[in-house]
């Protein structure tokens, strides 16, 4: 069946047949077809990141986009670390909203919802708090339609 609506959000909302037709077959997590697939995409993740296996190893996880930022969020940030937060939309202030809830310590570069995050403001940032050791950014802010620039 085909799906009528299309939905008009940013974000990557709308499915297609060819995405669904894949998902049509189960893999379960002790197969051999499943655990080469995965191991394809860990090696191929690392291979984009252009770091070397020996150093570096990618962990899939399953779960929507604030559930990675708060795996990561949680998880990297030192208890003498400080955390630079960007935030031009919703999803950059949940990130404050994460970093309050583990007691990380955080500034936070509140730029104008209109208005992309720049190298420069970052910068300026990062020269008034030295104490800064971890930077958080949303790359495409989906509440606002930003694009921040990487």
């Amino acid at each position: 069946m085909e799906n009528e609506y299309l939905l008009l959000t940013p974000g990557p909302l709308t499915t297609s047949n060819t995405v669904k037709k894949a998902m049509e077959k189960d893999y379960c997590t002790w197969d051999d077809d499943y655990k080469n697939i995965t191991q394809s995409i860990r090696h191929s993740l690392l291979k984009i990141a252009q770091v070397h296996p020996d150093d570096y190893t990618a962990v899939p996880i399953q779960g929507s986009g604030t559930y990675g930022v708060e795996s990561v969020i949680s998880s990297i940030i030192p208890n003498n670390g400080t955390l630079l937060i960007a935030m031009n939309g919703a999803y950059g202030q949940r990130i404050g909203q994460m970093a309050d809830v583990y007691g990380i310590n955080h500034v936070d570069l509140v730029v104008d919802e209109q208005q992309p995050v720049t190298k420069e403001l970052v910068r300026a940032e990062i020269e008034a708090h030295p104490e800064i050791t971890h930077f958080a950014m949303i790359h495409c802010e989906t509440t606002t339609g930003i694009l921040n620039p990487i």
